[in-house]
């Protein structure tokens, strides 16, 4: 039985095809690489803040270069998920712009024009439910 997320690898799938694998947490950072979804090939490194609600549930939340904010709610007894995030209208508008790896500076280069030349609101906000099978 799972007894936290953190040291978790596994599989991830989300609403509408969404797919991540692997997804690695770590004390304090999640790696995640997306498989399917509107961004398929999405590779990311992100330092999150943690909470453990209770026994069996615990929370990561994080902010992205995007300037999307991601929170995920990890239930571990039954490994399922649920997911709210909100992204900025350039994003959610093409989420094809952001494939790549945002260790890349070149990436992270492209991210900031983006951010700087492109309309934030109205948010896209996103909102819910999936299941990790353990790697």
């Amino acid at each position: 039985m799972l007894t936290s997320i953190l040291g978790a690898r596994f599989r991830w799938h989300e609403a509408n095809g969404w797919t991540f694998e692997p997804v690695i947490v770590g004390a304090d950072t999640i790696e995640y690489t997306l498989t399917a979804g509107p961004h398929t090939g999405r590779h990311a490194i992100q330092h999150f803040f943690y909470n453990r609600v209770a026994p069996d549930i615990e929370t990561t939340a994080w902010y992205e270069e995007s300037g999307a904010l991601v929170h995920i709610t990890w239930y571990l007894d039954s490994q399922t998920s649920h997911r709210f995030w909100a992204a900025p209208a350039w994003l959610a508008k093409d989420f094809s712009v952001y494939i790549g790896d945002n260790q890349d500076p070149a990436f992270l280069d492209k991210m900031a024009k983006l951010r700087t030349e492109q309309q934030d609101w109205p948010r896209h906000v996103g909102d819910d439910d999936g299941y990790f099978e353990l790697l």
